[in-house]
């Protein structure tokens, strides 16, 4: 819905939804009832996950090598900042694909059958390779990649959060 709301911009000055949430809950009602409101979520799933996987997964994995407090060589905050962006980035380019395709789908919520461009998942997966090829699953990724560095300050802050209340405990 938060989509549908967001690229809203009407021809000629004219809203599909001038009422915002309220136009957009009844129109997803009425053209698909309640699985409406869940198109693309099971792609979404998939997504987040795997996206999370990377990202927690990958952080973990290089601190468990490159930081060896036994041996007394310890990451700084730079280095971990350093390998919390490659995670990040990786993260996000890997799941970039599955995200596209769950943003297509959501937009598809509240149109008709015969206006929608996309059946289900695989076929906006083969749709999109089809007419756009690999490019088309990474449109927008420069932006994505922007958001990042808070993706990467978030796993370093609480890291540094974490040391300091294990020191006071």
């Amino acid at each position: 819905m938060r989509t549908r709301l967001a690229t809203d911009v009407g021809n000629k000055g004219e809203r599909m939804y001038p009422n915002g949430m309220r136009d957009v809950l009844c129109k997803i009602w009425s053209s698909d009832g309640f699985r409406g409101f869940y198109k693309g979520y099971g792609i979404a799933l998939v997504s987040v996950s795997m996206h999370r996987f990377v990202y927690l997964g990958g952080y973990d994995f290089i601190k468990s090598e490159f930081d060896q407090p036994q041996s007394g060589r310890r990451m700084t905050v730079a280095e971990r900042f350093v390998a919390a962006q490659i995670v990040s980035m990786s993260a996000s380019t890997l799941h970039y694909p599955l995200d596209c395709v769950r943003r297509r789908l959501m937009m598809e919520a509240g149109k008709t059958k015969s206006e929608r461009k996309y059946r289900n998942t695989f076929h906006c997966f083969r749709r999109i390779w089809a007419e756009e090829g690999y490019r088309g699953f990474y449109l927008g990724l420069q932006m994505n990649l922007i958001r990042c560095i808070g993706s990467a300050l978030v796993l370093v802050s609480y890291d540094e959060f974490k040391k300091v209340l294990l020191k006071k405990s």
